[in-house]
């Protein structure tokens, strides 16, 4: 009872204190009215909005009941920072919405807040790693899906994460090969995003059954998720897009009570039939999670990541828009250039002769949310440690056309700090003992001439050796015991191939798209493993007049300096050529990532 009076005593006196200051304030209103201080000046309207705000802001102090020492489990309290961050979510299996709105008490505008929340920075200790693994549905063509399946759940570069997020997961089979080979590591899962409501707490946006694509993004974790929303975008697609159910998908783990929330999407492709290649709808599908997160409530001392293939081209004027909208920083980006690299991935390559190399991935954090004081992202570039076959002979030891992106506070011991792009005999060059220049593929067109006239080293003169027969994609000897394909390193996936059909030019050697000769093979006239400054010797096989033969640097008329299948060739100078190894070490970024100290 003494604890009720003077609670009781304190509101009286708060009301007749308000009484005063209200008295006060119309007093000096009619003193400034009659000085000539009319209402209609700002000067004298401020000072009475200003007295009024520090009354009610006094008030508000002593009786909110939105006060972040308010009780979490007060009902009424929808403000506090402890309150329920799904309030306002319906998280039933079975519910269906077009999606969630922004709450209308107190609405926070996503452009409205630009400031940072360093709330438990130096606490934020996760590991994320997106990739779009290029897993196209089971009626396109045959890339390699379940081969490619089964090398990245044994690879070692998914390993020791948190967080993965795939996107591009479109292939049944490949799909489940996937996922259950990593399962003892991760083995909390969602779903495919657009597949099905079953799984998923509940499903936004606009679901529809008919689209016989789903939206290819998983998201897999080493520590539990409480919660799994799957949202289907809004807006209509575009291009090869509108076959899928493309969203996102959001999950909260809770790594040793540790709660983290993110969203792993792939938005819009960049596609040619698609007005300003896309962007308009990727700017929509960027508002759907916008409003999403801010709809979530979700509390400001836990992180917000946002993963995934967002298909916009880093440094671009859309990237800064992207980076506005989502309000994020830029993380520190470190390790390889790109993320869709035509020049050194050959399934890009392949795809996408004609696109320049460019960075499309990323891992942000909210700027609204806890986030630390330094973000990285790492784009790395592993390849398989065997080769991989398609049903047409095609080989690789690629993992996908895109390289995937690490997002973590502090690099560890696990890091990768060296380019994984670097075999031993790539970008080798051979250099004619009988004229002293070396072999260059046409420096104008991709499947033009091999001739051995170059004076120096250029881009034109390196070439990737690689031996099909030989599951090993990387051996570091490489011996003289079967055919070997070489392929120009400047354009890939074009082969040393010989001609034949035309009067002129027959048995000589070009570089042509996916198909390399058969049963080309290199000679190590010094025995032994494939060194450096080794002499060796190429052979063929002559399929029109049958029987071996070694290939020469022809030495007279218009096609002098040429390269040809010679059935009177024999071992002298013409033949012999010198193997130079690249010496230039893999790129190494070690000196750029920021460690714990």
């Amino acid at each position: 009872m003494i604890t009720k009076r003077n609670v009781l005593r304190k509101k009286n006196w708060e009301y007749t204190e308000r009484f005063i200051c209200l008295t006060l304030i119309t007093v000096c209103y009619v003193f400034l009215f009659f000085t000539n201080c009319k209402p209609g000046k700002q000067n004298s309207i401020n000072l009475l909005l200003l007295l009024l705000n520090s009354l009610d802001n006094k008030n508000i102090n002593a009786e909110s009941e939105n006060s972040t020492n308010a009780d979490p489990n007060d009902e009424e309290n929808e403000n506090s920072i402890n309150a329920d961050p799904n309030q306002n979510v319906n998280v039933s299996s079975s519910s269906d919405s077009s999606g969630p709105l922004p709450p209308n008490k107190n609405p926070i505008s996503p452009t409205s807040s630009n400031s940072n929340i360093n709330l438990d920075s130096t606490d934020v200790g996760i590991k994320i790693l997106s990739q779009n693994v290029f897993m196209v549905p089971i009626d396109q063509e045959d890339l390699g899906q379940e081969a490619r399946a089964q090398r990245i759940a044994s690879s070692n570069y998914i390993k020791k994460q948190d967080i993965i997020v795939f996107e591009g997961l479109f292939h049944y089979d490949a799909r489940k090969i996937l996922l259950e080979k990593i399962r003892s590591e991760y083995p909390y899962q969602t779903d495919v995003v657009g597949s099905t409501k079953n799984g998923w707490n509940t499903t936004f946006g606009v679901f529809t059954n008919h689209l016989i694509k789903d939206g290819g993004v998983i998201i897999v974790s080493k520590w539990p998720i409480e919660e799994k929303i799957q949202y289907i975008f809004n807006n209509l697609s575009c291009g090869q897009d509108q076959y899928y159910n493309k969203g996102f998908a959001y999950v909260k783990i809770n790594k040793n009570g540790k709660k983290f929330h993110v969203i792993g999407t792939q938005l819009q492709a960049r596609e040619s039939e698609c007005f300003n290649s896309g962007e308009t709808i990727r700017k929509l599908q960027i508002k759907n999670i916008k409003d999403f997160i801010y709809s979530k409530k979700i509390p400001k001392d836990e992180t917000v990541l946002i993963a995934g293939d967002l298909n916009v081209v880093k440094g671009s004027n859309e990237y800064f828009d992207m980076i506005s909208r989502l309000n994020v920083n830029e993380p520190k980006y470190v390790g390889v250039p790109f993320t869709l690299d035509t020049k050194t991935n050959a399934i890009a390559s392949y795809y996408y002769e004609n696109q320049k190399p460019i960075y499309l991935d990323y891992i942000f954090v909210s700027k609204s949310h806890a986030q630390p004081s330094v973000w990285q992202n790492l784009a790395y570039d592993p390849i398989s440690s065997t080769i991989w076959k398609r049903s047409d002979g095609y080989t690789s030891y690629e993992f996908s056309d895109r390289y995937p992106v690490y997002g973590f506070v502090y690099a560890d011991s696990s890091t990768p700090t060296k380019s994984g792009h670097k075999r031993t005999y790539d970008q080798v060059s051979f250099q004619s003992t009988a004229n002293g220049k070396f072999i260059q593929a046409d420096p104008n067109r991709k499947d033009g001439w091999l001739k051995a006239d170059a004076t120096t080293k250029t881009d034109f003169t390196k070439f990737n050796l690689l031996q099909e027969s030989v599951s090993e994609s990387n051996p570091s000897c490489m011996m003289n015991n079967g055919s070997v394909r070489i392929e120009s390193s400047y354009y890939l996936n074009y082969y040393w191939n010989w001609f034949i059909g035309a009067a002129s030019g027959d048995y000589g050697y070009h570089t042509k798209f996916n198909d390399a000769s058969n049963n080309l093979g290199i000679r190590n006239l010094d025995n032994g493993c494939l060194k450096n400054g080794s002499r060796v010797a190429f052979y063929d096989w002559d399929t029109v007049g049958g029987g071996y033969h070694y290939i020469t640097v022809w030495d007279r008329g218009s096609w002098k300096e040429y390269l040809f299948l010679w059935v009177q060739s024999f071992l002298s100078a013409r033949e012999i050529f010198y193997l130079y190894l690249d010496p230039n070490p893999p790129k190494d970024w070690s000196q750029d990532l920021i460690y714990h100290h």
